[in-house]
């Protein structure tokens, strides 16, 4: 499911790449909305400055569930989008280039 729009932002963090410290990556999450016609919840999700800024959007069964679905889409985003980039993107609290991001391969 892909939105034109993220919605209410309630979480953030900014991003780097090594070699250009003031480009300004951002990864936004937005609130988890009951989708409509259907018991689902979905929460969309942006990353901007690096890549193609699409606006995605994850399913699941409740609110949670669908926060914990998004935050391991993005841990998979930012680590092709590292290998994309050279592996110079960075999180400014982790140098050696975690994202702060579920795994995914994480237990649930």
């Amino acid at each position: 499911m892909t939105l034109d729009s993220i919605g209410e932002v309630v979480a953030s963090r900014r991003l780097f790449l090594i070699d250009e410290p003031n480009r300004e990556i951002l990864v936004k999450m937005g609130k988890p909305q009951k989708t409509p016609h259907e018991q689902d919840y979905s929460c969309a999700l942006q990353v901007t400055g690096i890549g193609d800024e699409r606006v995605d959007c994850v399913v699941d069964i409740d609110a949670f569930q669908a926060i914990q679905l998004a935050l391991r889409y993005i841990g998979v985003r930012l680590r092709l989008l590292n290998q994309n980039f050279g592996g110079r993107l960075r999180w400014e609290c982790d140098e050696k280039g975690g994202f702060g991001f579920p795994s995914e391969s994480s237990d649930t």
